[in-house]
Order: C-alpha cells, then structure tokens, then sequence
C-alpha cells in the first residue's frame, strides 16, 4: 500500500478517493503491474470498502487501472502499443489546449509558470526526479487550465493518470534527468509571452516527440526482456521429465 496517501474527510468519500488514487497515479505514486487492495486503501483512507471501489472501478472505466479479475485491480503493466496510443491522443489534445490557453494568460499567469519552469531545471540539475516530474505537470497544467474547455482538462489529466507510473518507471529504470527537454518549455513560454497559439501548440507537439525515442527505446527493452524471460520458463517446462 503506498504510504504517501492519506486519510480524508468522509464527505463525498467516493469522489474524494478518486481525486487522491488519480493524483497518486499521475504524480507517479504506483508502478505499473502494481497491485491496488481495496481493504489496504480503504484503511488508509478511513473509510469502508464500498467508496473505495467505487472509485478504483471509475479509475478502470476510464483505463487508468486494468482489472483483472473481479476483485484484483492493478496499475496496467508497461506496454510499447499502449504508450503509442497516449502519445497519439495526446498530440491531439494537449497542443490544443495550450492554443487556446494563449487567449487568456496574463502577466500573473505567465510568471507563475516562469518560476515553476525554473523550479523543474532546478530539480533536474540536483537529480531529483520525482520533483522534476510534480513541477513538470505543474507547468503543464498551469498551461491548460486556462484553455477554458474543463472537458478538455479532465480528458488530458486521464492521459497524465495512465502516464505517470510510466515515466516513474522510466526514471527508475534509467537514472537519467534527460527526458524532459528544458529547451521546449523555454520556446513554449515565448510563445505565451507573445500569444502566439500556432507557436505554444507546436512547442507542446515537440515537448511530447521529444521524449518518444527514450520511452520507446525502454519499453521495447522491457518487451524483449520479457519476451525471453517467457521463452526461458516455456523451454524449462519442456524438459521436465513426465510421470
């Protein structure tokens, strides 16, 4: 049970829970193929299992947990065509909102995204990966949260939900503070700065692309190692005597 989630008021208990497990996932809280037990988040939570299901089964609905069977639910496992299908999603949408987003930024709006910009180089220069990805997404939805389309945010934070515990398992895996290029939160914030949407949309697309090579490269690692490692169990079992 992950321990940096804790118990909340029991007004409106399903919601709140699955603000919290959402927020977990994005942050990058839970690797994927992790396993979520309901009696476990429940006790942490402070409440009965019937909120917490409730929750966890609208997390499922909208993918950002796999069940697996009627009482397992997990985090999705690491998958390449899975990746491919956010990362296409998202090229859609977050370029969108960050064009529409240049219509209303104002002088406040823009040095706030400044300092949290200069806050995310700063975690990577120190190393500190969870801190770079929590004011990643800060900078991001900073950005979108003023497109002025709430179904539009809620969509794309269901895409941040299914990819946080991917990039933390990029992170761990890797040790490296290069997938997120400084460079293109740079160029996007001249682009607000002058708002110009094309320029803020195209930043966003080329922020997104940028990572792809790594992330690819990663999860067709983990594909090949598995992919043996199934072939080492299968020839095991061949040659084991029969009775």
């Amino acid at each position: 049970m992950n321990e940096q989630i804790s118990p909340i008021d029991k007004s409106n208990m399903s919601a709140r829970v699955y603000n919290e497990v959402r927020e977990a996932l994005v942050a990058g809280r839970f690797l994927p193929d992790e396993r979520i037990r309901l009696q476990d988040m429940a006790e942490r939570f402070g409440t009965s299992v019937t909120p917490v299901r409730e929750a966890l089964l609208r997390l499922v609905s909208e993918r950002a947990l796999h069940m697996q069977a009627a009482k397992m639910i997990s985090v999705p496992p690491l998958s390449l065509e899975r990746y491919l299908e956010l990362r296409t999603i998202r090229l859609q949408l977050e370029p969108l909102a960050a064009e529409l987003a240049t219509a209303h930024i104002g002088p406040a709006e823009l040095a706030k995204l400044v300092e949290l910009n200069a806050q995310f180089e700063q975690a990577g220069t120190q190393g500190d990966a969870d801190a770079r990805m929590g004011f990643n997404r800060a900078f991001h939805f900073g950005i979108y949260n003023l497109c002025g389309l709430p179904t539009l945010q809620a969509i794309i934070e269901n895409l941040w939900a299914s990819m946080g515990p991917v990039l933390k398992a990029y992170f761990l895996h890797n040790k490296a503070m290069s997938l997120i290029d400084p460079d293109q939160h740079r160029s996007l914030l001249d682009a607000l700065r002058k708002h110009d949407g094309k320029a803020a949309a195209e930043a966003i697309r080329q922020d997104i692309l940028g990572a792809a090579p790594s992330i690819i490269s990663f999860l067709e690692e983990i594909e090949e190692l598995e992919k043996s490692n199934d072939m080492n169990v299968r020839g095991a079992k061949a040659k084991e005597p029969r009775s």
